[in-house]
């Protein structure tokens, strides 16, 4: 099938002015004359939380997406209401206008430049792979219903569309815009763009090597107090190390008495998002991926 309709969403988070500033590129400097077979939207998701530099005003927007939720009219928040008006513009879920969605987004974590797949369906995948070809050491990152919420229900603002893809980088504070990764968001949506170019003219080229990806397993939680605080932080040898092997034993958290916790898995995972600022007050520390590969 055709991809007919392309939204970029960017500010689903308030204080990642990255994709913000990536749509007025995008609309200033239009996108290339060889991409013509589809329309493309531009969608600021929250600007109320961008004009304020935050994430969110009320709930995080991007888990704001389930089904019930925005069938809910009792839910009045902003980010509730928010979510509706862009299930209205893009969706709506289940029967979208819009055929594929990408999400801008930056992390405080070493996540590098990740694509972050919904599913591990084969057109997703290959979109991935043409990113990785293109710009060397991306990552790719899947997290299914399944593996998040335990139903088929995504909560992210890309499950509007049948294809939805989340673009990551970092590490960057909150709140600030880098040259570097500005160019890095540019360059991964051009090669998104060019890549829905090609699949609509029949000519996207396979992968002619085994795609490696990272499969969400789980999110480990911060040891806590009797009190719910955050008693032990994350372990010097394993802070900035997203996507390298974490092994059975290995340090993960240290205590203020210097007491180490050690990983108890019984096989080697891979931690993403690494002490991420955002998900404190989750009280989240870090999620542990399986390293997988796929032949498309």
């Amino acid at each position: 099938m055709p991809i007919n309709h392309v939204a970029v969403v960017g500010g689903t988070h308030g204080n990642e002015p990255t994709g913000p500033y990536l749509l007025r590129l995008l609309a200033e400097k239009g996108i290339p004359a060889s991409c013509s077979t589809f329309a493309l939207d531009l969608v600021l998701a929250n600007p109320k939380a961008y004009k304020q530099n935050v994430r969110f005003i009320d709930q995080d927007l991007n888990r704001s997406f389930l089904t019930a939720d925005l069938s809910n009219h009792s839910l009045q928040h902003y980010e509730a209401k928010r979510a509706k008006e862009i299930n209205q513009l893009l969706g709506p879920k289940g029967n979208a206008k819009t055929d594929l969605i990408l999400d801008i987004h930056t992390s405080t974590a070493s996540m590098g430049t990740t694509v972050i797949l919904q599913s591990s369906s084969p057109l997703q995948m290959q979109l991935a792979a043409h990113v990785q070809s293109a710009i060397p050491g991306v990552f790719i990152y899947a997290i299914s219903a399944e593996t998040y919420t335990g139903g088929s229900d995504q909560p992210f603002l890309p499950s509007v569309a049948e294809t939805g893809i989340g673009l990551e980088f970092g590490p960057i504070p909150n709140g600030i815009l880098r040259h570097d990764l500005v160019n890095r968001s540019y360059a991964a949506t051009l090669a998104c763009l060019e890549f829905i170019e090609q699949t609509n003219r029949g000519s996207a080229p396979l992968p002619r090597q085994p795609v490696e990806y990272f499969e969400h397993v789980k999110t480990v939680p911060f040891p806590l107090d009797e009190e719910g605080r955050i008693d032990a932080i994350i372990h010097e040898s394993l802070q900035d190390r997203d996507y390298t092997p974490l092994k059975p034993g290995d340090p993960i958290f240290v205590h203020r008495n210097g007491q180490v916790v050690h990983s108890t898995e019984d096989e080697i995972l891979y931690p993403v998002f690494i002490n991420e600022a955002a998900y404190y007050p989750q009280k989240a520390a870090f999620s542990l991926t399986r390293k997988r590969s796929t032949t498309l």
